[in-house]
């Protein structure tokens, strides 16, 4: 049996980008362990929040290892073409566990 610190939970978030701005895929912390961005219906630039020159075309996949979603910025890549990402990951037991708690 894996270490409780180990345990990883399965998360799911979509998001549809409905302006041209850079906004987080979350407000809120959510640590991943692992973590796959989805992009459907429009193409959108993805990064740090300041540099945003990474970008995934409709139907691609971009992966993620270890880090928080909250640290994720989005925004469209054409203007007025919202794009929605689907986001998949692990996240640790314990942190899922704690915001049951609430």
């Amino acid at each position: 049996m894996k270490k409780p610190s180990t345990l990883t939970s399965f998360f799911s978030l979509s998001k549809t980008q409905t302006d041209d701005t850079t906004t987080p895929i979350t407000e809120f912390d959510i640590p991943f362990y692992d973590m796959n961005l989805h992009c459907y219906t429009n193409a959108l630039y993805y990064g740090d929040g300041s540099v945003m020159s990474a970008y995934i075309n409709v139907g691609d996949v971009v992966f993620f290892k270890n880090g928080n979603l909250r640290d994720i910025f989005i925004k469209n890549k054409t203007a007025g073409s919202n794009g929605q990402a689907v986001i998949v990951a692990t996240v640790p037991t314990e942190f899922v566990k704690e915001k049951l708690r609430l």
